[in-house]
């Protein structure tokens, strides 16, 4: 594939892109317009943003648990034998 077809696919990708945006945030536009107001759509959008982000996120874990359990691991000295 020379450099010229590999730009026009490029552009292709691009534009294709554009387009599917630009139907989305067209639906995304009349779906705000019949809904009663922006402060209650922002509500209602983070509320379910949430609940999905919940489902979907791993877990993780604290970052003080994991530190708490690698000096564990490791057998840090204690302070009372750290003055030996």
């Amino acid at each position: 594939m020379s450099r010229d077809e590999t730009a026009k696919s490029h552009d292709e990708v691009v534009y294709l892109a554009a387009g599917v945006a630009d139907v989305v945030l067209g639906g995304a536009r009349s779906v705000l317009r019949r809904l009663p107001g922006l402060g209650e759509v922002r509500r209602e959008l983070r509320a379910r943003g949430e609940l999905a982000w919940g489902r979907t996120a791993p877990v993780s874990e604290s970052h003080m648990e994991v530190l708490a359990r690698r000096a564990g691991e490791r057998g840090a000295p204690r302070v009372s034998d750290a003055g030996e």
